[in-house]
């Protein structure tokens, strides 16, 4: 991976999506908790739950966000819905990518207008209407007469959470891969999976 890639990978790990993400679950927890009765198991897995992703919260907070006043910000974002702080910066998500024959590793990334990058460098923008919304096994966008290969970064055992997680058998959100998962274009900010996201489970089911 060439260094502007790898400056640009930092750049965007996806630590507004993970928060937002973490908030709005805990947010759904909370609710849960009020409807369930007193004394029942269901309250009891509730408040685990609540207090999992609390720690996973804070722990986040002190890794990512430096400032007191956002970190305070986010705190009371998550304990008393109070309106999101406008830092850290989100990510453009990402849509695609794929590697040429010769290497090149290209990125399209946005939700309006597509910007394209090959090896971290700016190309061109290309409009919505292409078609990345393909679900298959196999997927490959060309660009100048050059065909790209879809890959993925998300590594097996994320992809693996997040399948399970599908599957409807009350498997948790699998948050400790949720930075990877965002960052790899697999999920968006709700924990819905994206088209790519369902390419990636369609290869990992062969």
């Amino acid at each position: 991976m060439s260094f502007t890639r790898r400056v640009k990978r930092v750049e965007r790990l996806p630590r507004r999506e993970v928060l937002q993400a973490l908030a709005r679950h805990y947010h759904h927890l909370q609710n849960e908790h009020k409807r369930a009765g007193l004394e029942s198991g269901v309250r009891r897995r509730i408040e685990k739950r609540l207090l999992e992703v609390r720690e996973r919260f804070d722990r986040l907070l002190d890794e990512w966000v430096f400032e007191p006043e956002s970190r305070q910000a986010w705190q009371e974002h998550l304990h008393n819905r109070s309106p999101e702080p406008p830092g850290p910066p989100g990510i453009s998500p990402l849509v695609f990518r794929g590697r040429s024959d010769a290497g090149a590793i290209i990125e399209v990334r946005g939700e309006s207008d597509l910007e394209v990058e090959i090896d971290g460098a700016f190309v061109e923008r290309i409009a919505a209407e292409k078609d990345f919304a393909a679900v298959g096994h196999s997927f490959s966008f060309r660009l100048d007469g050059t065909q790209f290969e879809e890959i993925f970064d998300a590594s097996p055992e994320a992809v693996d959470a997040l399948a399970d997680f599908l599957d409807g058998d009350g498997a948790p959100p699998p948050w400790e891969h949720a930075a990877e998962l965002l960052e790899d274009g697999l999920i968006d900010r709700h924990f819905a999976v994206t088209p790519r996201g369902r390419r990636a489970l369609a290869r990992r089911e062969g």
